[in-house]
């Protein structure tokens, strides 16, 4: 459980190549021209140097991507986050309902109709990359035109009671969804965008705390900056500094900037310097766990299931170990789900009532549902089962065991594994491991199987058996028999 209660802002994962590079016109004058085209030159690691050009074209007749369509990518983002990951096949679904409460708009006909419009943008707005889009699957630049949505499908559906209902659907494109599940990402604060104002104030915190790289300290060439977000192509420093100065102001006020100071280079550059507020990196603390085998179960046991690290940690120290295991073997019995992980993640957030028994060794009850004393007695006392007592000859052949596979396996997490089998007996070459569930009895079958017999076989003896077994259950594995 979390050990230390601290209010944490929400930090969703941005694609990294969207915070680099311009897509939105959210200070551009010119926008109506439908193009926008940044060139920049890097220097390759074996010294050479590489153009990179990103070009980004309208759709006809919906002009770029504007102020609404950067926070309504920003509330995509975040309805990603909120499912877990992105899809395999990168479609996310959601109401416009939904959408709209993240936007902080009204729920009037108009903002449904601009909503729908900026989808419809993102859909049709391309991007043509030479050597501008990194791919860190495989370490290269893309070479190639495509859109940040591929697709976007809106349907009516009608349920038993004759009450109409909205669903949006819109599909990442591949390359999006690719350089996403690289982890080529940065965390960006949802709440502090949010409070911002300024629409180029937005941006500005997107690309400065995309590029200062974790740094209190980053310089940029202002006329690089100015392409960069982009503004109009003015050509004097001061008239760049004058466009930038209110976005500056509000992200002083805010809690971002601590200072912006601009300094010109002997060789003729300007370049502007932001130094980032010291308590900004400290708005999310990160999550303290109790590090216990239940929470290290209920971590792996929702990672298997799809959810990120950093999300299952999130909900697994916010909702408990109890609940976030109960609902990881719920999702076995659910149909007609597409993302198992982002169904995962709302079950454990909304706490369903599902058509399924839970666990007596998980169940949790909220006040509202708490049995009465008497009956939580009896149930106790007619499901309990005492804790397996290890055996000292047992115990010897395991402890050594262990060292060596931890020397094997070389991961930290490992151990909780581990340290949670107790030996309960040795005979006829055999060691009897029990395994405090189910899961974890799944768990070490699935992923230590083959190591926990070779090594067995290499302490012991040629005749060596494993037998590993959960309580109150006749399921176990004998991985010598079985091989």
């Amino acid at each position: 459980m979390v050990t230390k209660q601290e209010e944490r802002t929400f930090l969703v994962k941005a694609e990294g190549n969207f915070e680099d590079h311009p897509y939105f016109t959210v200070g551009n004058q010119r926008r109506g021209e439908g193009v926008i085209q940044y060139t920049n030159t890097i220097r390759t690691r074996d010294g050479q140097e590489l153009r990179q050009t990103w070009t980004v074209r309208a759709v006809q007749g919906l002009g770029l991507p504007g102020t609404l369509d950067q926070d309504v990518y920003v509330a995509l983002l975040q309805l990603v986050d909120r499912q877990g990951d992105v899809p395999e096949d990168g479609w996310i679904g959601f109401s416009l309902y939904e959408l709209v409460e993240l936007l902080r708009r009204t729920h009037g006909g108009r903002d449904y109709r601009q909503v729908k419009e900026s989808l419809e943008r993102l859909s049709g707005t391309s991007v043509q990359s030479k050597n501008a889009f990194y791919r860190k699957s495989t370490k290269s630049y893309l070479d190639d035109t495509f859109h940040l949505l591929d697709r976007v499908q809106h349907s009516e559906s009608t349920d038993g009671s004759g009450r109409r209902g909205e669903k949006t659907w819109v599909k990442l494109s591949d390359y999006f969804v690719e350089s996403y599940k690289a982890n080529y990402l940065k965390g960006l604060d949802a709440d502090f965008y949010w409070s911002l104002n300024s629409s180029v104030a937005k941006r500005l915190y997107r690309f400065v705390d995309k590029k200062r790289n974790q740094q209190r300290r980053w310089e940029v060439d202002l006329f690089s900056l100015r392409d960069r977000i982009p503004l109009s192509p003015y050509k004097y420093p001061s008239k760049i500094k004058e466009k930038l100065a209110p976005a500056h102001e509000e992200l002083c006020c805010k809690g971002f900037l601590e200072r912006v100071t601009y300094r010109k280079t002997p060789g003729g550059s300007h370049l502007v310097c932001y130094e980032i507020q010291e308590g900004f990196s400290k708005r999310r603390p990160p999550l303290q766990l109790d590090p216990s085998p239940e929470v290290q179960i209920a971590v792996e046991r929702l990672k298997a299931e799809g959810v990120r690290l950093d999300v299952a940690l999130e909900l697994v120290g916010k909702h408990g170990p109890e609940r976030c295991i109960r609902y990881s073997e719920a999702v076995a019995f659910q149909k007609n789900i597409r993302n198992r992980a982002g169904w995962l993640r709302w079950a454990i957030e909304q706490a369903p009532e599902l058509d399924m028994p839970a666990p007596a060794s998980l169940a949790t009850f909220t006040k509202e549902q708490e049995p009465p004393p008497d009956e939580l007695a009896r149930d106790a006392e007619a499901e309990a089962v005492s804790p397996p007592a290890a055996d000292a000859h047992a115990a010897k052949v395991w402890e050594p065991l262990v060292a060596v596979l931890s020397e094997e396996v070389r991961s930290p997490s490992v151990n909780v594994w581990f340290e949670s089998m107790v030996p309960t007996a040795f005979k006829d070459a055999t060691l009897v491991l029990e395994a405090p569930n189910n899961f974890a009895l799944e768990y070490i079958e699935t992923r230590f199987g083959d190591l926990l017999r070779k090594v067995l076989k290499a302490q012991v003896g040629p005749d060596a058996e494993l037998l590993v077994q959960a309580p109150g259950s006749a399921r176990s594995v004998d991985y010598a028999r079985s091989n």
